[in-house]
């Protein structure tokens, strides 16, 4: 069998395509594929049996139970290259009760938001780390760090004029099987094949203006490190600083442009 992927033409303006799936639906769809990355990473995950306004999932996620929100678009930015999504993240309406105030995105009231885009691109942000209660810009720079493993392409699930994501049934008489050429990926003819895993997006740190950034969780345990330890930043070399925690080595007197971080 095969799977014949199909994304729709980009949106740069919201809301003019015809739809062929209705908003809870493209939600359902977000959720689905915030649950499939999770449990990859073999996280347990739970759904609100109740409407909560602000948690869409609950996850047992690296020994902590957090509270997910989930967020999908399909309206790319105007950059020449299409790759910049804009992305709402306060809640206009959507039911009949609606007191007419957008409902702001509040990182108190969750601890990670998860995106999904309409080429299958995601997303999973610490909410502390969101700036901005409205909306967000994402695929440059910017959050690169909480990119995360593509997913499904889903605009051709949502909007009438592009084909959906199905799969083909085989021409009667044949057995397929195997992989098949020109499907979505072409047909690989090496003797010898080694995948190597990409880069984990959970060490990567993102310097952000006035120098500021967020250590990663799992290099912070390796190192013995915890919240409210006093660090030496040195340099060493292009491209590198080595941070030490104070009172574990004798590094010696720092230099005059070194501080303790």
């Amino acid at each position: 069998m095969l799977l014949h992927l199909e994304t729709a033409p980009p949106a740069t303006t919201p809301h003019r395509r015809e739809r062929a799936v209705n908003r809870r639906v493209q939600g359902d769809i977000g959720e689905l594929s915030a649950m499939e990355w999770l449990a990859s990473k073999n996280a347990v995950v739970w759904v609100p049996f109740t409407h909560s306004p602000h948690v869409d999932l609950m996850a047992e996620f690296e020994d902590c139970l957090v509270r997910v929100q989930v967020k999908t678009s399909t309206y790319r930015g105007s950059n020449p290259d299409g790759d910049r999504w804009n992305i709402s993240i306060a809640t206009n309406g959507g039911n009949r009760s609606w007191s007419g105030v957008a409902k702001r995105f509040d990182p108190t009231r969750v601890d990670y938001l998860f995106v999904l885009v309409g080429d299958g691109r995601r997303w999973f942000i610490p909410a502390t780390l969101v700036e901005g209660s409205t909306g967000l810009v994402l695929g440059g720079s910017k959050y690169s760090e909480f990119e995360i493993e593509r997913g499904t392409p889903f605009e051709g699930a949502v909007y009438s004029h592009a084909s959906a994501n199905t799969i083909l049934r085989p021409t009667p008489g044949e057995c397929q099987s195997g992989q098949m050429d020109q499907t979505v990926n072409l047909t690989a003819m090496p003797t010898q094949v080694r995948i190597l895993p990409p880069p984990s997006p959970s060490r990567q740190v993102l310097l952000r203006p006035k120098r500021q950034a967020t250590f990663p969780k799992a290099p912070c345990e390796e190192a013995g490190l915890v919240a409210g330890d006093r660090l030496w930043a040195r340099a060493d070399g292009p491209g590198r600083i080595v941070f030490e925690k104070i009172g574990s080595t004798e590094p010696g007197p720092p230099a005059a442009d070194e501080a303790p971080v």
